[in-house]
C-alpha cells in the first residue's frame, strides 16, 4: 500500500474521485426534484468519499473537492432543500472523514518509516562489527608476527585462531596450556559487561571441566583479589599470601592470575594453579593473542546474529527462516491456527549461468527475489535456502490459497524478461507447496513435503505448481 504512483495514474484516480463526487451531487440533485426523493441519504453518502480522497489526491485537491461540496450545499441552502445545520453536519462529517484518513496514513507512512530506519540502524550495526572484527584479525597477525621469535609458542598459538565458537576456544586453550607449560590446575573466569558470569578449571589429564557448581576454586573471591590489585597479573605463593590461598580455596602452593582485556574491557581472567615463578614471562607472551582470541570469537557471535539477511537478494538468510517457522510451528500449535510454506526453485538456473555468467546470474536472483516480494502480504516472510532456491512462509494460510498465492508468484515471474546488463533472460520458477499440519507437524517433515511437491513440479516440466 501507498507504493508512490505515477502521474498519470494519480492524476487518474482523483479525476475518478472528482467525477464521482459530482455524480453524486446530480443523483442528490434528482432525487430532490422527485416528489419521494430522498436527497439526505445521497448527500451523507458524499462524505465517504472523502475517505478514500487523502489517499488519492494531494492536500490541496482535496480542499478544493471540499470547497465544491461547501459550495453546492450553499446552494441546496437557498434553493430549500437544507437548512443550515443541516449543511454544518454534512460539512463536518466531510471534514472529519478527511482528517481521519489523513491520520492514518501519516501513522501508516510513519510506522514503515521507522521500520526502514531500524533496519537500517542494524545494517550500520553490522557494518561497524564486521570493520571491528577485521580491525581484530589485523591486529591478531601483528602480534602473530612479533611472536615468531618463539617458534613452538607461535606454532601452538595458531591452533585457536580457526575457532569461532567459545566452546572450541576453551578446547583449544585447556589443550595449549597442557602441552606447553607445567601446572596442576587451570582456571577461566570469563565476564559479561563487565561482570563475572561464569567460572570453569580443568586439572592436568582431567578429560571434563568442572563448573562453578562443583566450587573447585572460589570464583568470585578471585575476581575481589584481582580487582585488588588493580586487574593486574601477578604471581603468589602460599608463604608470602596465606590468606589469599585460604580465601579462594587453592589446592596448590602456586597462585597465576593473567586478567585478559580487549581495550579497557576486562574479559576474562586466566589462573593458573602449580605453575613455577619461570612461567611467568612465557605466560605474558600469551595473554594478548588470548584476549584477541576471546574478543574475535565475541564479534563473531554478534555477527551471527545481526546477520539476517542475505547480501545478493535481501531477503531473509536460512539461518533465520528455520528460527521463524519453528516459532510459527508452536504458535499454530497453541492457538489452532494453519500455515503453509512454498520452496520456489528457479528452472534451468545452471543453464542461465553457462549462458550468460555468474554476473548476469547474480542479477536475476535479485531480481527474482524483487519479484516475490512484490507479491505477497507484509506478514509472508522469503528467505534464501539455499543456490537459486527460495522458500515462502505464508502465516494463517489455507493449502487452497497458497496455491492461488504461489501461482500468482509464478506468473509474476514469467511475465516479463529479466534484464541484466546488456542480456535479457526469460525465467520461470517451479513451486512445491506444503501445510501445517495435514503435512507435518514440524518444520523437518514440512520442508521435506514441499521439497516433494517441488521435485513433482519439476517431472511436471517445470514452471508450474504443485502441493504436497
Amino acid at each position: 500500500m501507498f507504493k508512490v504512483m505515477s502521474k498519470d495514474a494519480s492524476k487518474t484516480k482523483w479525476i475518478i474521485v472528482f467525477g464521482l463526487n459530482i455524480l453524486l451531487m446530480a443523483v442528490s440533485w434528482m432525487f430532490y426534484k422527485l416528489p419521494q426523493g430522498d436527497e439526505y441519504l445521497v448527500l451523507f453518502m458524499i462524505s465517504l468519499i472523502f475517505i478514500i480522497a487523502p489517499f488519492v489526491m494531494t492536500l490541496p485537491l482535496t480542499a478544493a473537492l471540499l470547497s465544491i461540496n461547501l459550495a453546492f450545499f450553499i446552494f441546496y441552502h437557498y434553493v430549500g432543500a437544507l437548512n443550515v445545520i443541516d449543511v454544518l453536519v454534512i460539512t463536518g462529517l466531510m471534514v472529519s472523514a478527511a482528517a481521519a484518513s489523513y491520520l492514518v496514513r501519516y501513522l501508516y507512512l510513519s510506522f514503515f518509516s521507522y521500520q526502514e530506519s531500524d533496519i537500517q540502524v542494524r545494517q550500520r550495526e553490522y557494518d561497524s562489527i564486521v570493520n571491528k572484527l577485521e580491525d581484530l584479525d589485523r591486529r591478531g597477525r601483528k602480534i602473530e608476527t612479533e611472536l615468531t621469535r618463539i617458534s613452538r609458542l607461535y606454532e601452538i598459538t595458531k591452533k585457536l585462531a580457526p575457532t569461532l565458537k567459545i566452546e572450541d576456544l576453551l578446547n583449544a586453550l585447556f589443550d595449549f596450556l597442557e602441552e606447553n607449560f607445567k601446572f596442576k590446575i587451570t582456571h577461566l573466569l570469563t565476564f559479561s559487561k563487565g561482570e563475572f558470569s561464569r567460572g570453569i578449571s580443568k586439572s592436568v589429564g582431567d578429560e571434563d571441566y568442572y563448573e562453578d557448581s562443583e566450587r573447585i576454586l572460589e570464583y568470585e573471591a578471585v575476581v575481589d583479589w584481582t580487582r585488588r590489585r588493580d586487574s593486574r597479573p601477578f604471581f603468589v605463593s602460599r608463604d608470602e599470601e596465606p590468606d589469599l590461598f585460604d580465601s579462594i580455596n587453592a589446592r596448590d602452593d602456586t597462585f597465576l592470575v593473567f586478567p585478559l582485556f580487549v581495550g579497557d574491557d576486562l574479559r576474562a581472567i586466566l589462573a593458573i594453579e602449580g605453575a613455577s615463578k619461570s612461567s611467568y614471562s612465557r605466560f605474558r607472551i600469551l595473554v594478548s593473542q588470548i584476549a584477541l582470541e576471546f574478543r574475535k570469537v565475541e564479534l563473531y557471535e554478534q555477527v551471527q546474529e545481526l546477520s539476517i539477511i542475505d547480501g545478493l537478494t535481501e531477503v531473509y538468510l536460512r539461518r533465520y527462516l528455520m528460527g521463524r517457522l519453528k516459532e510459527e510451528v508452536d504458535r499454530a500449535s497453541r492457538l489452532g491456527l494453519t500455515f503453509s510454506i512454498g520452496m520456489v526453485d528457479v528452472d534451468h538456473f545452471k543453464q542461465c549461468n553457462d549462458r550468460y555468467g555468474h554476473l548476469v546470474g547474480d542479477v536475476v536472483l535479485k531480481k527474482i527475489a524483487e519479484r516475490l516480494k512484490g507479491s505477497v502480504r507484509e506478514v509472508d516472510m522469503i528467505a534464501r535456502y539455499g543456490g537459486e532456491e527460495f522458500c515462502i512462509a505464508l502465516p494463517e494460510t489455507t493449502k487452497k490459497l497458497a496455491l492461488t498465492v504461489a501461482e500468482r508468484l509464478r506468473k509474476s515471474i514469467e511475465s516479463g524478461k529479466i534484464k541484466a546488463f546488456d542480456e535479457e533472460a526469460k525465467i520461470t520458477v517451479s513451486v512445491g507447496i506444503a501445510t501445517y499440519p495435514e503435512d507435518g507437524e514440524d518444520v523437518e517433515s514440512l520442508i521435506e513435503r514441499a521439497d516433494t511437491a517441488l521435485y513433482k513440479a519439476k517431472r511436471k516440466g517445470r514452471n508450474t505448481v504443485c502441493a504436497a
